[in-house]
């Protein structure tokens, strides 16, 4: 424990006086409580160039004609593979709306199918008893 406690007593001087010298701050201290003051003179402003102040979305490659004819060359591939996909789109979506019309005449086509038979069996007569067959 004594150990301790002389580790936080080593830890806190060079602390102390990395702080005290570090900001100009003087301590004064009284028997109850300690003041702190801080110095009068003026600190000298350093003017720093913050990044807020650089071009930072100014493109650096508008006059360079290599990276001028990779980007055309990017955009020409790019409108391409949109219209190849554009195109595989347009045959897919057409083929989509051949076999919808098909599966819509199958229907239609078994609906009067139906239609038609079930006018035929209705004028069949099912009530047929023995007295009605000719011996």
């Amino acid at each position: 424990m004594k150990l301790h406690y002389f580790n936080i007593l080593l830890f806190s001087l060079p602390l102390n006086i990395l702080l005290l010298s570090s900001s100009q701050v003087y301590v004064h201290r009284n028997h109850y409580s300690i003041t702190l003051y801080t110095s009068k003179t003026p600190k000298p402003i350093k003017s720093n160039r913050s990044l807020c102040e650089c071009d930072l979305y100014k493109p650096n490659y508008n006059n360079d004609p290599e990276m001028k004819n990779l980007m055309e060359n990017f955009s020409k591939q790019a409108q391409q593979r949109f219209n190849e996909y554009d195109e595989h789109m347009n045959e897919k979506l057409q083929k989509c709306k051949e076999q919808c019309e098909k599966d819509i005449q199958n229907i239609i086509l078994k609906d009067k199918i139906e239609k038609e038979l079930t006018e035929k069996l209705s004028a069949l007569q099912t009530d047929i008893s023995i007295n009605n067959i000719p011996t």
